[in-house]
């Protein structure tokens, strides 16, 4: 019984002990030589603070643009797919699939022997009407002849016309050009093949320009306008820097996309090397409004503390705090909004190791590249 009693007295003056002689190393740690924990101040013989190296630059108005980037996909200004206007075999093929046309090239011709010999028959009875009508009108001039007969003669005379200008076109019409500049995307027959009108017969891709389709979001098409200039970028791919492209819209829809809630809006671009191709899918970089004279800073420059956002500005050798109104981010900088003033010097590295008042060596910084 006396053994229990002494063990419950001695386990609690035990701990008691242990608590006293931690807290008293702690007190001895915290007081003890000039070494400190990193961002506090590190006092030196004398009382003084030792200095942190700082680097810094000027905080200079400038004129900037906010914008926003979006998806879009390449589309060929004309993507044409051409039928035979006139039925018979087909003779001739001329260009091979990815060739480039011309406007008005002729890419395949229907065998056209029939409607020449038409052709022929209807010129002879176009010539024999036109001899007849003017062999009337002079016997009519002579009153030889009456109203109708000249009336029948005149008649005939122009269905002869009629007749004529239809074969001379069916002769036209046998040979399938091409009505505009591009590439032979695709060849639909093959020779000696039997074509009816209307059957498609080739694909003309016209791609010395093309359009740019980008959804464009209910918070953004009020900042997208009908030539509005814009810039369109490619992936990097393969290592190689993506290419960028100057382009305008030319189509902003005024209906949603019932699904997607979304804008459709059309941007053309040149394509003068063929280095575009249609179906990639692309970014395009809108402008969404210009500031003019703003305070820009780095966003690693500022620092973020129970909810306040700040930067530490450089002055006489010393650091002092300055909390900050953030506005719109632009790439890897942000606008402040209020609590900076054009000339002074905004420290950019060092700024975590520093206290409001703390003594720094400065250091100028390189310019902000934009």
């Amino acid at each position: 019984m006396k053994k229990s009693l002494v063990l419950k007295i001695t386990l609690p003056l035990f701990l008691i002990a242990v608590f006293v002689a931690v807290g008293l190393f702690m007190v001895n740690r915290d007081t003890a030589g000039p070494s400190g924990a990193a961002g506090q101040d590190i006092p030196l013989a004398g009382g003084e603070t030792k200095a942190v190296n700082v680097v810094v630059i000027p905080l200079v108005p400038e004129t900037v643009e906010e914008t926003f980037v979006l998806p879009g996909t390449l589309e060929a200004w004309q993507n044409l797919t051409l039928s035979l206007e006139q039925s018979g075999p087909i003779e001739w093929v001329g260009p091979r699939e990815g060739d480039r046309v011309r406007a008005d090239q002729p890419i395949l011709m229907i065998d056209k022997s029939l409607l020449e010999t038409q052709h022929a028959r209807n010129q002879m009875e176009f010539d024999l009407a036109r001899k007849q009508l003017e062999r009337v009108m002079k016997l009519y001039g002579k009153q030889l002849v009456s109203q109708r007969e000249l009336d029948e003669a005149q008649k005939a005379f122009d269905n002869a016309s009629t007749d004529l200008e239809q074969s001379s076109i069916g002769i036209e019409k046998s040979t399938l050009v091409s009505p505009i500049e591009g590439i032979l995307e695709k060849i639909l027959v093959e020779k000696g093949e039997y074509g009816n009108v209307g059957m498609p017969a080739a694909i003309v891709v016209q791609v010395d320009r093309l359009k740019v389709v980008v959804d464009v979001p209910e918070k953004d098409v009020s900042f997208v306008r009908v030539g509005q200039a814009v810039e369109v970028l490619t992936a990097d791919l393969e290592g190689r820097p993506g290419t960028v492209r100057k382009g305008k819209v030319f189509h902003v829809s005024y209906l949603a996309d019932p699904s997607t809630r979304t804008y459709q809006a059309k941007i053309e671009i040149d394509n003068p090397k063929d280095l575009f191709r249609p179906g990639k899918i692309v970014r395009v970089r809108f402008i969404r409004r210009t500031l003019s004279e703003v305070l820009v800073i780095p966003l690693y420059a500022v620092l973020e503390r129970g909810g306040e956002r700040s930067v530490f500005v450089e002055a006489g050798g010393q650091a002092f705090l300055r909390e900050i109104m953030l506005g719109p981010v632009i790439g890897d900088r942000v606008v402040v909004l209020n609590g900076l003033e054009e000339g002074g010097k905004l420290i950019i590295r060092g700024q975590q190791l520093v206290g409001d008042g703390d003594p720094v060596n400065v250091r100028e910084g390189q310019p902000i590249e934009r």
